[in-house]
């Protein structure tokens, strides 16, 4: 088995499942506008700058073969990258606000650290890779 290319494959997933996985709301939720945009502003940078850093980091793994930049400068930017997802996705987490909008959503609750869990293998596949990558 091809470490290198699994943890790629992997990465890519992760970060896609993550960023697939913060629409969820958006398309199943309606009648809490004001609410679900709270949701969704939450933390530092919200549920938007988790979606762009899972993005950014597949759009990464997928390019890092491709040779056009040096792969180990890439998969150090790789690391950083889903470990910024993780921490970003984490404070989303903690500074979500319950609301009458998750009364009537009770799987509401698990969305958020359903995102945090879903982009864990990101900075890991990142670890991997760059371990392989460097050997």
């Amino acid at each position: 088995m091809n470490v290198r290319a699994r943890s790629r494959q992997v990465g890519i997933a992760a970060a896609l499942v993550s960023a697939l996985l913060l629409a969820v709301p958006y398309a199943l939720v309606s009648g809490f506008d004001a609410q679900l945009a709270g949701y969704y502003t939450a933390g530092p940078v919200g549920a938007g700058g988790v979606a762009l850093f899972a993005l950014l980091s597949a759009v990464v793994f997928a390019s890092v073969e491709r040779g056009n930049v040096d792969p180990g400068t890439l998969a150090g930017a790789l690391v950083v990258l889903g470990a910024a997802t993780t921490l970003l996705a984490a404070l989303w987490w903690l500074s979500v606000e319950p609301t009458t909008m998750f009364g009537e959503h009770r799987w509401l609750e698990y969305h958020a650290p359903a995102v945090t869990a879903a982009s864990l293998p990101v900075p890991v596949s990142a670890g991997v890779y760059a371990r392989e990558l460097l050997e």
